[in-house]
């Protein structure tokens, strides 16, 4: 049996091994190409309060602050994103649709205009999320790291593996600086042989409070560790969809 000094060994050899999340400066803009197409990111989980809306509003935000037209589609039947999306002014707008609606909706606003798209769901979401999947560029499944967090991740897999598409995990609600837990989750999902994002959510306030006045983090904050978060985040996006850009100076 392994003494307490050599698991703590073993747990500091893991961090040492780990990626440094990518911590960019902030704001963050787009130079789009020209014709360049749109891009959908689906975020999905079968398991709920994981963090989907709250991923889904940060990101759509960061886009249309960079400078890209930006929708968001909520198939979620709570519709989160979309009341969100109706308690402030400014842009993006959200739209609460059923799945069925998905693909023509798309269609108009792509032919708008629109270059990002973030498409929100809920949970137990079946055929909702195997309809967001199959219409995104890249599926972020955002998860908490917990035994039953970890145990139902399995469902979401499979929905993604269906649809053939590409997906990460995007750790949410993680400690700030939790070196140890986070190499201790990636070791307890090697097996799921899931891509993990280098960037992730932390355990911060203005993630919950920012969106209950209709607002997120980089916008209440714009200097703020949140904010830094959504923009690595957001830029990490970019990269995976080759959107083009660059940071103001």
């Amino acid at each position: 049996m392994q003494t307490e000094q050599a698991r703590s060994v073993t747990r500091r050899s893991r961090a040492k091994s780990l990626p440094r999340l990518a911590i960019l400066p902030i704001p963050y803009t787009i130079t789009p190409r020209i014709g360049q197409t749109m891009k959908t990111v689906a975020i999905l989980s079968e398991k709920g309060g994981a963090g989907k809306t709250t991923l889904a509003v940060h990101l759509a935000t960061a886009a249309q602050l960079a400078g890209l037209s930006t929708g968001i589609i909520d198939l979620d039947p709570q519709a989160s994103a979309a009341d969100w999306a109706d308690s402030r002014s400014e842009p993006p707008e959200a739209l609460a649709i059923p799945p069925a609606r998905l693909e023509t909706v798309l269609g108009k606003l792509k032919a708008g205009g629109c270059k990002f798209v973030v498409i929100d769901t809920g949970r137990d979401s079946n055929n909702a999320g195997y309809t967001a999947a199959q219409a995104a560029d890249l599926v972020l499944i955002p998860i908490r790291v917990g035994r039953f967090d970890i145990r139902a991740l399995s469902r979401t897999l499979d929905l993604v593996k269906l649809a053939g598409k590409p997906a990460q995990l995007v750790f949410n609600d993680l400690a700030p600086n939790a070196t140890n837990m986070r190499a201790e989750a990636m070791e307890a999902l090697a097996p799921m042989g899931c891509a993990i994002a280098p960037v992730q959510l932390s355990h911060r306030a203005l993630f919950r409070d920012a969106p209950m006045g209709g607002k997120t983090a980089q916008e209440i904050e714009p200097g703020s560790p949140a904010a830094a978060e959504v923009a690595a985040i957001f830029a990490w996006v970019c990269d995976a969809l080759a959107i083009s850009h660059h940071e103001t100076v």
